[in-house]
């Protein structure tokens, strides 16, 4: 395979990956009652306001990934999540009646992390 079709093949696979997360963020935004409800299953839930912030950014690192796939951006973004992920790790000791949300905050961003990495290409 050329180095242009690798190329070629790894930003649509970028930009593939990038559709679930850039979505699972507007939900975030724009709907964050539902989205908390969903996660927290009748535990304590955060701030809707809190819920909107971090869905702006899965929005906004999410489009600038499907518009500009590049490497540099996509590890940018992984680079992202994989701070954010560790942050969790902060918040789970300050908030310990939060464990469910921050686990799955965490844990997505985490995943996310990886599937960036994975999926930057060269």
């Amino acid at each position: 395979m050329s180095a242009r079709r690798t190329s070629t093949t790894s930003r649509r696979v970028t930009r593939l990956v990038a559709v679930p997360w850039g979505l699972w963020g507007a939900a975030m935004l724009l709907r964050p009652g539902d989205v908390t409800r969903l996660v927290c299953g009748g535990g304590p839930e955060p701030d809707a306001w809190i819920v909107r912030v971090l869905g702006a950014r899965l929005v906004a690192q999410h489009v600038l990934t499907l518009v500009r796939p590049t490497r540099a951006v996509v590890l940018a973004g992984a680079g992202t999540d994989l701070l954010h992920a560790a942050s969790m790790v902060v918040a789970r000791v300050r908030w310990p009646d939060h464990a469910r949300p921050i686990w799955v905050s965490g844990t997505t961003s985490l995943g996310s992390a990886v599937v960036g990495a994975l999926t930057a290409g060269r």
